[in-house]
């Protein structure tokens, strides 16, 4: 679903899956439908508006519970704690650009 742009959906799919079972496929799938999920969230987070302040609120949750998991996975070849550390790039920019 998320390879086909439909983030929300996926993101809204691998919840409740994720809650029972975190098994290594389970969780490499949350992992990659959060990060989609807080690029898309980011994405409206364009200005000082209330929507924008919330997008970016819900942004920050995922990136909280991104560092939480990312140390949990196998991730062999690094890409995974990479990706936390760029998207905490990209939410500082973020931050920037909506004045908080």
């Amino acid at each position: 679903m998320r390879r086909t742009g439909r983030v929300e959906e996926a993101y809204e799919a691998i919840l409740p899956m994720y809650k029972v079972h975190h098994g290594k496929y389970t969780s490499l799938a949350m992992f990659w439908c959060a990060v989609d999920m807080m690029n898309l969230l980011m994405s409206r987070a364009v200005d000082g508006s209330d929507e924008s302040v919330k997008a970016l609120a819900e942004a920050e949750k995922i990136y909280m519970s991104l560092q939480r998991l990312a140390p949990k996975i196998y991730d062999e070849s690094g890409s995974c704690q990479q990706t936390v550390i760029n998207l905490g790039e990209a939410l500082q920019s973020t931050r920037t650009r909506v004045g908080q």
